[in-house]
């Protein structure tokens, strides 16, 4: 038997979310449906969703990673970039970009002095004000200055249910230090041009009965997931309206957003 070679795979453009384990487990943990996933069905056809999430992991340590996770900052080339298309054509700025990447960071940099991973306040805005700098400058071609980073709040804490979870006697997160490192963090969105996901608000952070948005007082359920995919698809079709997924026109010929690629199926029926 005769083996033919195959056609160099095409890599769609990619929407890489970096952050903790709020992030890792955005593709769902024990069968519920997480942030990430629904994110990547809604981008079906249209771009890869890349997570590096990282549990346990405050902006200390993201800023250790940034060279792993968006390559070394001497590179021009973007982290999707694999040369010529089978085509030949010159176009992979086009099908090898990143469309945008979200950051979130900042339930384990709130935990309180004297925990592992504590970042005190002050820090953390300048940590998260470096990794959208350094990003932006790793990302070259994709758009530099301008290329889109959407910041995430840290989510609220239920410090009951997690100290329950851990089996501490007393919590080592407060939801109200959880706030203020999320205002931290939308100054940081403001300061670098930068637009932010305020989960906590999201999440109904001054309710009693948060919890019902959070799997262990901490870390998000199904209905937490839910409500923060929503907040990222609002802010999206806002903000960004051309990197949102096309919606009219059968979700090819629409007038703004990311169409479906290839031809529909109806296109391919052979006329008779």
């Amino acid at each position: 038997m005769t083996m033919t070679a195959a056609a160099p795979f095409r890599i769609r453009p990619v929407i890489c979310l970096f952050g903790d384990s709020i992030t890792q487990q955005g593709f769902g943990v024990n069968g519920r449906n997480g942030w990430a996933s629904l994110l990547a069905s809604a981008y079906a056809r249209r771009a890869d969703v890349v997570n590096r999430g990282f549990s346990g992991y405050n902006t200390v340590h993201a800023l250790e990673l940034l060279p792993r996770v968006f390559g070394p900052l001497e590179s021009t080339a973007t982290p999707t970039d694999t040369g010529s298309n089978e085509d030949g054509d010159d176009d992979n700025d086009d099908k090898n970009s990143m469309l945008f990447c979200t950051v979130f960071f900042g339930a384990n940099d709130a935990a309180l002095p004297g925990e592992g991973q504590h970042v005190p306040m002050q820090q953390y805005g300048d940590n998260i004000g470096k990794i959208v700098d350094r990003i932006r400058a790793r990302c070259g071609g994709g758009g530099g200055a301008t290329f889109p980073i959407i910041l995430l709040t840290p989510p609220p804490v239920d410090e009951k249910a997690w100290a329950a979870w851990r089996e501490i006697e007393t919590s080592d997160r407060e939801n109200m230090v959880a706030r203020e490192y999320g205002a931290t963090m939308k100054q940081v969105a403001a300061r670098h041009d930068c637009h932010a996901v305020d989960t906590w608000e999201l999440l109904q952070g001054d309710s009693a009965d948060r919890s019902r948005y959070l799997s262990d007082g901490l870390h998000l359920n199904e209905s937490g997931n839910q409500l923060v995919y929503q907040g990222l698809m609002n802010l999206l079709q806002t903000k960004y309206p051309e990197l949102a997924p096309m919606e009219d026109g059968e979700g090819k010929w629409g007038k703004a957003g990311i169409p479906l690629e290839e031809k529909l199926w109806q296109e391919l029926m052979v006329k008779s």
